[in-house]
């Protein structure tokens, strides 16, 4: 390839253009697995499923997406506690309360740090664009660095600002990318084993001890009443089985079966203490709290920019990660038992790698995304392709990428024109209030007042808390009552998280004003 500012042809032209993923997706045609069902005829229920490494890996997939993704993906429509509330309000948030406008981009399309190796699932739901890399219009746009080196700016946020101020609105395509040994799934050896799904979705590779094992735990003494059914299965009901393995303990029933969810037994709300395995990195947030003072309960509450981040992170989170934070205990319909069927050591041999392992059990977020302070997540290293472009082929816009020439230094969407990781997606200094349900809207006296008449509350009847959040208490400042107090909770982030994923009646659940109330008589 050409390095140079002139108008001289690129030397490999057709390495750019069959660079570009677009110009192959109309040659792709749609693909299916074959799964086959054990079915108990007469409750209608699936038993177990047998299938190959490739719906498996398709299963183990889920543990990849962004809670963003998924609420897209289902239309906003996941029932998953209020985080659809959560979404449709950031879909409406005005952009002027937002570090950059890339922000809601990113959390209303957060794309998966791995995105790369889920190409190779043989049904892949996520439609997100894959990753991305775009430049400004500037031939050469540099960064020194304190070691003197020359950087390239990049982003994978298209529009961007760059630190010249244009837009990085050029597209940039990757020559070489990680590359998947031939018969291996996304995460799967590729494997002539079979493996046993239950119907909420442990999962095991097929062995006589273990089906003799599971032929126990079903009750099951012989063949009779079992029907054996073989099913196609395609990208839409990959889609179903998400949405029903989010709140239903028999998520293969209700997708190949067709029956109403089944949500009962599911796991008890439990504020949580604070995981030995996880640093202590939260910091103090204050946020003011609206009480009806009858009742007790939480109306609503007024928090700065610092616990709206985290509120809004949510999104972003995937969702490995959640129950990792969890402890394996999301309480999210089946799929904690998706998570622990990656750790078991019967699973061991069949990942591709201990990091293809560590992918599902450890999810990173995407550069740039993380918080820092808020939630103990790390980003995903930088891509470390180099730059080497040539001008006919960037006025083209098919810039490509070797492993030589000048590196990539990526920019910070949420601190426009800035490379330097961390940063918030809520401006500094902002003010907005934050429902029972987690809905989000500005500060407005007029709204105040109309809202406090839709539940029925007098502004007599209501009265404010401030609300010091740590990792190990909370204390409220009572302005009215000119007096101070404590309430002990453990790590309120991730009992705020959890809260999210269960409840509609969030705010609630996090800082219990019943016992408040007969803390204070």
């Amino acid at each position: 390839m050409i390095n140079t500012a002139g108008t001289s042809q690129c030397s490999q032209p057709l390495c750019c253009i069959s660079s570009n993923p677009r110009l192959h997706r109309a040659r792709e045609t749609p693909k299916q697995i074959s799964l086959k069902l054990a079915i108990d005829k007469e409750k209608n229920q699936v038993l177990f499923a047998e299938s190959d490494m490739d719906f498996v890996d398709v299963l183990f997939s889920f543990l990849t997406l962004p809670m963003g993704t998924i609420l897209r993906l289902a239309d906003k429509k996941s029932g998953v506690g209020c985080m659809d509330y959560l979404y449709k309000n950031v879909e409406a948030l005005d952009e002027q309360f937002l570090q950059s406008k890339e922000c809601k981009t990113m959390l209303l399309n957060p794309r998966s740090a791995h995105d790369i190796h889920c190409k190779n699932l043989v049904l892949k739901i996520d439609d997100t664009e894959p990753t991305k890399i775009y430049m400004c219009s500037k031939l050469f746009c540099p960064i020194k660095t304190p070691n003197k080196k020359a950087y390239c700016l990049s982003s994978m946020v298209e529009n961007s600002k760059c630190s010249c101020g244009q837009a990085m609105d050029k597209e940039v395509f990757l020559e070489y990318q990680e590359g998947i040994i031939d018969g291996n799934g996304a995460f799967m050896k590729g494997t002539s084993r079979m493996f046993m799904i239950t119907d909420d979705l442990h999962i095991t590779p097929v062995s006589m001890s273990d089906s003799l094992a599971a032929f126990r735990k079903l009750r099951l003494e012989s063949g009779n009443g079992i029907e054996v059914r073989t099913v196609t299965v395609d990208e839409e009901e990959v889609l179903h089985l998400l949405k029903h393995s989010l709140l239903s303990k028999t998520p293969m029933t209700d997708t190949f079966l067709s029956n109403e969810e089944n949500t009962e037994n599911a796991a008890p709300f439990e504020p949580l203490s604070r995981p030995n395995h996880l640093e202590n990195r939260f910091r103090k947030m204050k946020v003011k709290l609206l009480i009806n003072k009858s009742s007790r309960r939480v109306l609503c509450l007024e928090a700065k920019e610092d616990f709206m981040n985290l509120v809004l992170s949510f999104l972003t989170l995937p969702l490995g990660s959640i129950i990792r934070l969890l402890r394996g205990h999301s309480s999210l319909g089946s799929v904690d038992n998706l998570y622990k069927s990656v750790g078991s050591s019967k699973m061991e041999d069949f990942f591709n790698s201990t990091k293809s392992k560590d992918l599902l059990l450890n999810p990173k977020l995407p550069l740039h995304f993380s918080l820092n302070e808020q939630l103990p997540l790390k980003d995903e290293d930088p891509i470390t392709h180099e730059s080497r472009r040539c001008a006919d082929c960037f006025r083209k816009n098919m810039v490509y990428l070797h492993p030589w020439g000048e590196k990539l230094c990526f920019m910070n969407p949420k601190l426009s024109g800035q490379e330097a990781r961390g940063g918030g997606f809520i401006k500094k200094e902002t003010l907005l209030l934050i429902n029972d349900d987690l809905t989000i809207q500005p500060l407005s006296p007029i709204n105040g007042i109309l809202d406090l008449d839709k539940l029925k509350v007098l502004v007599s009847n209501s009265e404010e808390h401030e609300v010091e959040v740590g990792e190990k208490e909370v204390h409220l400042n009572l302005f009215l009552h000119r007096h101070h107090t404590h309430i002990y909770m453990h790590s309120i982030a991730l009992t705020l998280l959890k809260a999210s994923l269960i409840f509609r009646s969030v705010l609630n659940h996090v800082f219990k004003p019943n016992d408040l109330g007969q803390m204070l008589g």
